[in-house]
């Protein structure tokens, strides 16, 4: 299977990213906004205050996913 090297970009702030089994979850105040299989994605980008949990971090490592934080602007 080829590798699509998607990139998620999450640009509202106060979103948090997690894990749940193989997909990232997006949600604001504890709702799920979206869902995506991590098998599809190269690289997560957040802009503004975004929070990530620990396992998907871990994930991200092992899964050679990039994880980058941006402030608002994005510097």
């Amino acid at each position: 299977m080829k590798k699509l090297l998607n990139t998620v970009y999450v640009n509202n702030p106060d979103r948090y990213l997690s894990l749940d089994g193989e997909n990232l979850v997006i949600s604001c105040m504890q709702e799920e906004i979206a869902r995506v299989p991590l098998h599809n994605i190269e690289r997560i980008v957040s802009f503004g205050h975004s929070g990530a949990s620990p396992a998907l971090m871990g994930k991200c490592v092992k899964n050679g996913i990039e994880l980058v934080f941006m402030d608002r602007i994005g510097r």
